[in-house]
Formats: structure tokens, C-alpha cells, sequence
């Protein structure tokens, strides 16, 4: 149904298919639930090969080392191959990373199960990105990113419990390796659906740009074209500094239940599964209004994200030092849902000042500055912070140091959107000056809003 707003998200849907959104949501959803898992049963996987807390970390987060080098080719095969490929590939891989991790006799082993997960996934932001803004109409297009994000918090919901359940079905010690074996089977259901239904649009449909047909620019080129476009820059910097929560965060909270307040798997991923409802509601919620912010002052979007993030700081940095584990509990549930509002924008935002061209580089570099600057290195950080000082000191210097500091970016960013729009390949807003004339294919910088 169309509204005054935009186009609704049913009109939306069927002008570009519903076989993108419906594969894209639960294929990210199989990703989610692959790293929830990981996180949940993080206590019982690491006493099972008998490491410290900071050599799990490192283990488990070369996922995302994994995740950002396999970005780099998926974002160059994304304009020259047909996505279909990349996506049922992908998905054929990361069946086979479960398998690993669940049959594993060592560290190494379960490293190289989690490196393949992480390769896996990776073209999960260049792809489903890129495929999303070139399959749908600019006017429904936050939505669908909204729908596209929420499969996140829905993972992040279903993996704790499904993890603790099936841990707690088998019982024993190496009862947290079913979890792994049976997440693989919906995985290889997902891969044979996706190679049916799955098609690609073509690239530069979603958006009018009178360069869509060109060739594709190489990696090199589409970084060095993406980097000066202030607005997307600000942005990476902001979710790169807030990885460094958004990875230390999950594995911290579940080693502090599971340490000193006795959380068993299942009771761990209860609460996970719980926290995350909430944020489904508001992401999807976020989603609907971002468009409509979006049509009355880009900007504004920008400054809402911003503000989540701060919220997102100051909740998890205060709450954490409570003693009560309701309470606890309760300011980790707010905290995610102001995160939550702040990263259903992201997508959006990047697409809004891409031109299809360089689109699928623009959502690699995403990963790249995440690891880069918080989550790999940064997540070890915070495992020898809490092998010395205990979970809550860990996550508490992670989210002082990064969260603040994102909010702060993204609040830098809003200076340049509006330009960045009119600069980029799609329709600008009415409160910026006309776009570029179309002959003249030189990068342009932001302009300030009129």
C-alpha cells in the first residue's frame, strides 16, 4: 500500500521481487545464528579445549578477520559475476564451516572451522547490499534494508536459545558441538533454495543513474571514488570504533553470566533470545520512520543514529556495574535496542550516497573498518582485560572507548549528507542543490546544504 510517505513496503516488495528479501533475511539470520552460538557457548567450548578467555576470543573472533579479507574479492565478483552464484556458494561454504566446528578435535581445527565461517559470510554486505538497492525503488528502499537488518536481531534471538537448547538436550560435555551440526542442515536447505528462486536484477535498477550502465570500476578504484565522499567515510569510522562493542560485548556478557552468576547454555541464551525481541520491534519500527525522516531532512536520520549510539554508551557503561542480575539484564536490553535503532540507518545511508557502480565495494569497506579498528584486535583487548579484571571492567573500557566516539562521527556526519546525495547518482532531495551534470564524471565533493 502506498502512503503519503513513500511507497509502502508490499509495493516495494513486489516491484523487485520477493525472492531478494525473503533468502536475504534468513540466509543473514543462518550467519547470526552461527556466531550466537559461538558466543553462547563460549564458557563450555572453552573449557572443553581447555583455553584462556583472551585464545578464545582470538579463536572465535578471526571470524571477522576472515569475513573483512573475503569482502575484498566478493565486492570485486559482485559487479562482474552473477550474484546468485556468490550467494549459493556462499552458503554451500558456510554449511560446511558448521560441520567443522561441531566435528573439531582442536584448537586448530575449530580456528580453521571459524575462519571458513567467517569466509562464508563475507559476501553477505557486498552482496545482499548491493542486490537490495538495485532490486527496489529508492522511495521503499529504507524499509527493505529495515527487513534486511532485523535478520540480526532475529538471529541473535533464536541462536541463544537454540544453541543452549540443544546443548541441554544432549547433555555432557561435548554437547555444545550439536548445536553446530544442526544449525548446518537449515544452512544446506537455504543454499538449494537460493540457487531455485534467487535471481539478480541487474545493477543500478533501484536508483536513476545515467552511469548505471558503465563498467564496473576494480577495488582499488571504487575505494579510493568511496573515500572521498565525506558521509560514507564518517560512517565507516563510526561503525569501525563501535565494532569494538559490538564484537567484545556478546562473548563478555555471556562469560560474566555464565562465571558469576552461574548461567547454564540454556539459561544464557534465554536471556540473549529475550533481549533481542525488543530490538526486532524497533528496528522494523526504525525502518518505517527512516524513510520518512529520509524525505522531510536526510540529515536527520543521521542525527537519530547518532543518538542511539551515545544511549547505547551510556546504558551499557553505567549498567554494567550492577549487581542484580535483573537489573543487569534490563539496561543490556535497552542498550541493544538503542543499537539496534542506530544501525537499521546504516544501510540506507550508504546506498543513498553510492552509485551503483562503486555500491558493492561500499558495503565491504564497512567490515574492513569494523575489524580495523575494533573488532579483531580490540575484542583480544578486551579478553586479557577481562582475564585480569574480570567481563564487566572489559565491557566497560570497550563501550567507554568506542561508543562515545561513534556517536560522535555519526553526529559529524550529518554536515556532509545532503551534499553527498546531490553528489552521488541518485535522486537528491529537495533541500540540495541539483546533482552534477552528467558529463562531467569527476568525483565531486560534498556541497553544504542550501
Amino acid at each position: 500500500m502506498r502512503d503519503h510517505h513513500g511507497l509502502g513496503l508490499r509495493d516495494t516488495l513486489r516491484s523487485g521481487g520477493w525472492a531478494i528479501c525473503l533468502l536475504a533475511v534468513p540466509l543473514v539470520m543462518m550467519e547470526q545464528l552461527s556466531r550466537e552460538a559461538t558466543s553462547t557457548l563460549a564458557p563450555d567450548i572453552r573449557t572443553a579445549f581447555g583455553v584462556s578467555d583472551a585464545a578464545f576470543v582470538a579463536t572465535a573472533g578471526f571470524t571477522g578477520v576472515a569475513l573483512t579479507l573475503g569482502g575484498l574479492p566478493m565486492a570485486w565478483l559482485a559487479v562482474r559475476v552473477n550474484r546468485k552464484y556468490l550467494v549459493v556458494a556462499s552458503a554451500a561454504v558456510g554449511t560446511l564451516s558448521l560441520i567443522g566446528a561441531g566435528l573439531a578435535q582442536s584448537v586448530w581445527q575449530l580456528f580453521a572451522a571459524y575462519a571458513l565461517t567467517g569466509f562464508a559470510a563475507a559476501y553477505s554486505n557486498p552482496v545482499f547490499g548491493s542486490l537490495i538497492s538495485d532490486a527496489y525503488p529508492a522511495e521503499g528502499c529504507g524499509r527493505v534494508f529495515a527487513l534486511h537488518a532485523t535478520a540480526t536481531p532475529i538471529g541473535q534471538a533464536i541462536g541463544p536459545a537454540l544453541a543452549g537448547s540443544a546443548a541441554a538436550l544432549a547433555g555432557g560435555g561435548e554437547a555444545w558441538r550439536w548445536a553446530y551440526l544442526g544449525l548446518a542442515v537449515p544452512y544446506a536447505l537455504l543454499a538449494v533454495a537460493a540457487a531455485v528462486f534467487l535471481k539478480d536484477p541487474g545493477h543500478g535498477r533501484g536508483v536513476p543513474d545515467h552511469r548505471s550502465g558503465e563498467a564496473p570500476v576494480g577495488v582499488i578504484r571504487g575505494f579510493r571514488l568511496m573515500a572521498r565522499v565525506r558521509t560514507f567515510l564518517f560512517i565507516c569510522l563510526g561503525i569501525g570504533v563501535l565494532g569494538l562493542a559490538l564484537y567484545t560485548v556478546p562473548v563478555q556478557m555471556s562469560l560474566l553470566l555464565g562465571e558469576e552468576y552461574g548461567f547454564d547454555a540454556f539459561e544464557r541464551g534465554l536471556v540473549f533470545s529475550l533481549v533481542q525481541l525488543p530490538v526486532i520491534v524497533a528496528m522494523i519500527m526504525g525502518g518505517r520512520q527512516f524513510d520518512r525522516l529520509f524525505r522531510s531532512g536526510p540529515e536527520r536520520t543521521v542525527i537519530v543514529a547518532g543518538a542511539a549510539i551515545l544511549g547505547f554508551g551510556a546504558v551499557t557503561a553505567g549498567g554494567v556495574w550492577l549487581r542484580p542480575a535483573p537489573l543487569l539484564i534490563a539496561c543490556h536490553l535497552l542498550a541493544s535496542v538503542c543499537v539496534g535503532i542506530a544501525l537499521v540507518s546504516v544501510s540506507p545511508l550508504v546506498a543513498s550516497v553510492t552509485p551503483p557502480r562503486t555500491r558493492a565495494h561500499a558495503f565491504a569497506i564497512l567490515p574492513v573498518f569494523t575489524l580495523l579498528t575494533g573488532g579483531f584486535l580490540g575484542s583480544v583487548s578486551a579478553g586479557f582485560i577481562s582475564d585480569a579484571h574480570g567481563p564487566r571492567a572489559a565491557i566497560c573500557a570497550a563501550v567507554a572507548v568506542s561508543a562515545f566516539a561513534a556517536g560522535f562521527l555519526f553526529l559529524r556526519a550529518r554536515i556532509h549528507l545532503c551534499g553527498d546525495i546531490a553528489a552521488s547518482s541518485g535522486v537528491p532531495p529537495t533541500s540540495v542543490h541539483p546533482p552534477r551534470d552528467p558529463a562531467d564524471d569527476r568525483p565531486r565533493k560534498s556541497m553544504d546544504v542550501g
